[in-house]
């Protein structure tokens, strides 16, 4: 597909831009090919984490019925589906399964210790869950979520935004101390025992800074 972008539908300029960019970075030469993949990577995480947030601050206003609206504009709707984001997307039975495609394969990690999670929604990128049993106030269940939840929704869900933990432990159980909860083999040992460096929200609010790609979560 080519020609002017005023004579193509904005469906099919998002189809053009995705040709344009699989052209470059398949690009024999490294030295183009794998500066325009970061580039366009972190081009498009910017872009989904701020349009995101946007329809967040909507919905807290009730704008409900403004998304609708949104959602039938020809530029404007074609850019919300493209990020999975707005009123009647970023919900559906794809991203539900999505999902709990990741969790599942999580879970087994998780109960072998005694924990449990639930996915409580899921809007506009956000997942939210519950923990319960052991990593409930288990010091190193930021790690859990971090290493172990968070990287199986950015490999199963392309539109995961950010990962939120409803009615957390205020603080850690002193019981649990010595217990290390479900977290992958490759953490350092570090990380396992203090759940540090934990993108996921522990409080429920969006974070300030926390942007991410595929492929560089550990940078």
């Amino acid at each position: 597909m080519s020609g002017d972008p005023d004579q193509l539908s904005y469906a099919d300029v998002l189809v053009r831009i995705g040709e344009l960019a699989e052209a470059l970075t398949r690009s024999p030469d490294k030295e183009v090919a794998e500066p325009v993949g970061e580039l366009l990577d972190w081009v498009d995480a910017f872009h989904r984490d701020g349009i995101g947030r946007l329809v967040e601050m909507i919905r807290e206003w009730r704008g409900e019925i403004f998304l609708e609206a949104v959602a039938r504009d020809e530029l404007a709707g074609t850019l919300l589906g493209a990020y999975g984001l707005g009123e009647g997307t970023g919900t559906g039975d794809q991203a539900a399964d999505a999902v709990d495609a990741a969790i599942d394969d999580v879970r087994p990690m998780i109960e072998s210790h005694g924990g449990s999670i639930e996915v409580e929604d899921v809007t506009d990128g956000v997942v939210k869950v519950r923990l319960s049993g052991t990593c409930d106030g288990c010091p190193s269940s930021s790690a859990t979520l971090t290493y172990g939840v968070q990287t199986a929704l950015v490999e199963h869900w392309p539109n995961f935004r950010r990962l939120e933990v409803v009615d957390p432990a205020a603080e850690a159980d002193p019981a649990k101390a010595g217990l290390t909860c479900g977290i992958p083999s490759t953490i350092p040992d570090t990380l396992a025992t203090t759940g540090s460096q934990a993108p996921a929200s522990q409080s429920g609010a969006p974070q300030s800074v926390m942007v991410h790609i595929r492929g560089h979560e550990g940078q």
